[in-house]
């Protein structure tokens, strides 16, 4: 028999024993321990208690903490120093200090939700009308100029809407409306409470400036509105710059407007400026939410047990989410970007626990890169893009998900490369429900232990070169695919190039990535 026909058989056998034992043997194979991931398994365990059990732990940065941890280097993709907190305040003090003093009314804030209502709807405004019973609306309404908190106190008792507020007593008993031309600015030694029983909120459609400053909620639910919580909404052309600011028990509600901390544009309004949002503490708060911006940062803060998910995307263009940390309870995902929020930078964030996926892209977020996340033992799957378009998967590390580790439905042109994806309950790769011809890449990745390396069903065309599945056991592949077994077992470390369908295998000699329109990867 001459040599390579005798080298092609002893393949196709290897593949046959492969397949039929992971399929019929009574106890599943198992893949051989990598002691490096079980190792980083360990150390993120550790990280997670020291989170659970340190109140001060929380509020330190993600680079400290990481060190704290002996997981420094952890990933390469965290921001380096640079604009930042230390910048930012030095920023703002040299702004000159004789600006415009701001004038206060007392009017209602009902024209203020009409605003918001343009643009997110009249849901759950009827919760925040009934925490103010009796048709009562008065809010403490300011133009022009900047405030200060000191400043507020002083038209508090000017307007005779609270005589209580004291330095050191800042309870806020009523709603704040600040207008376009107005800038918001709290500093270091501020400690704002927002009364819930009162129905205190803050809605600026001007600028907002929050350096090291405190904003929380305080005292039960309200009489006659249950679900109210006081909360701090940016809108029209309003912006938000805080840094090592912190966040506490905000929000409330089914839409952006009233998450806990909101920032959501209006298109016909002009921007006051950028939003940055750097190096804070957001603590039991419904959501981060940010909507319809455009260059947004939200960089090196804390999320600890959010009662929703944790930051949102809503049509927010060339938003980058970097650097932060997640972890705590999540009854849901911790990072959406959704409704046409292309050009999404989400690199660098750690995300410990929680539930569902850990990061979802869905609902034409097009070109979105999902770039060197860290994402550990989530009870759901960890990352999932569904109906985008040209999104990238890059260098993300995902252990131990009790679902899928990426999950990619109705989405064409998807790039997954570099990731290493281990012990997910399911498919360590999962795509279905894809649509006529559309292609995904996957490349470079190391699947390990997983219950299945890759599944698919109505996958359409999956290109594939230099995965690594030398350890990927139960099961290789799965779903419809299942046939094409022998091709990946004659082959472990992917170094000749596939492109794969439910129907057939073939093996160009190399791989062209799937098109996308001009300017994608840029």
């Amino acid at each position: 028999m001459p040599r390579v026909a005798a080298r092609d058989m002893v393949a196709a056998l290897f593949a046959v024993t492969l397949f039929c034992a992971s399929l019929l043997a009574p106890a599943p194979l198992r893949a051989a321990p990598d002691f490096a991931l079980i190792e980083l398994d360990q150390r993120l365990r550790s990280l997670s208690d020291l989170l659970h059990e340190d109140a001060t732990a929380r509020r330190l940065p993600l680079a400290q903490l990481l060190f704290r941890s002996g997981l420094d280097g952890l990933t390469s993709e965290l921001p380096k120093p640079g604009f930042g907190a230390h910048d930012a305040r030095r920023s703002l003090a040299a702004e000159p200090a004789s600006e415009p003093p701001a004038h206060a009314s007392v009017e209602t804030f009902r024209t203020a939700l009409a605003l918001l209502a343009q643009v997110q709807g009249s849901q759950d405004n009827l919760d925040l009308l009934l925490a103010h019973p009796g048709g009562k609306t008065d809010a403490l309404t300011i133009r022009g100029g900047v405030v200060t908190l000191d400043r507020i106190r002083q038209m508090l008792r000017a307007t005779g809407l609270q005589q209580d507020m004291r330095a050191g007593q800042d309870v806020l008993r009523v709603p704040v409306v600040l207008w376009e031309d107005t800038v918001l600015r709290l500093g270091p030694h501020d400690r704002l409470k927002l009364s819930r029983p009162d129905g205190a909120f803050i809605i600026s459609f001007g600028r907002v400036e929050i350096d090291r400053a405190r904003i929380s909620s305080q005292g039960g639910p309200h009489a006659t509105s249950k679900d109210f919580v006081p909360f701090l909404t940016i809108a029209g052309g309003g912006s938000l710059q805080a840094y090592g600011a912190s966040f506490e028990g905000l929000g409330f509600g089914n839409t952006p407007k009233f998450s806990g901390v909101s920032v959501v544009a209006h298109a016909l309004m002009p921007s006051t400026g950028p939003t940055r949002i750097v190096g804070s503490h957001f603590e039991d708060v419904q959501t981060l939410s940010i909507a319809g911006t455009n260059g947004t940062l939200v960089s090196k803060n804390r999320f600890y047990d959010m009662r929703h998910n944790a930051l949102l995307l809503s049509s927010a263009l060339n938003a980058r989410l970097e650097g932060n940390l997640f972890f705590g309870d999540g009854p849901t995902n911790a990072i959406r970007v959704l409704a046409g929020s292309d050009r999404a930078v989400v690199r660098g964030n750690v995300l410990l626990e929680g539930d569902r996926s850990g990061i979802l892209v869905q609902g034409s977020s097009d070109r979105v890169e999902v770039g060197g996340n860290v994402i550990w033992r989530r009870s759901g799957g960890a990352i999932k893009f569904s109906r985008t378009r040209c999104g990238i998967l890059r260098d993300n590390v995902v252990l131990n998900s009790r679902q899928k580790g990426v999950d990619i439905r109705s989405s064409d042109g998807v790039q997954i490369d570099g990731n290493t994806i281990s012990g997910s309950g399911s498919a360590g790769i999962w795509v279905s429900a894809q649509p006529l011809k559309a292609q995904t890449l996957i490349s470079s990745n190391t699947l390990r232990g997983n219950e299945a390396g890759l599944a698919t069903a109505t996958g359409g065309e999956i290109l594939l070169v230099g995965n690594d599945f030398s350890n990927q056991m139960p099961r290789l592949v799965d779903g419809d695919i299942t046939p094409r077994n022998r091709d990946f077992a004659r082959d472990l470390h992917g170094r000749a190039p596939m492109i794969l369908t439910a129907a057939e295998t073939r093996f160009p000699d190399a791989l062209t990535a799937p098109e996308c329109d001009a300017g994608a990867w840029q």
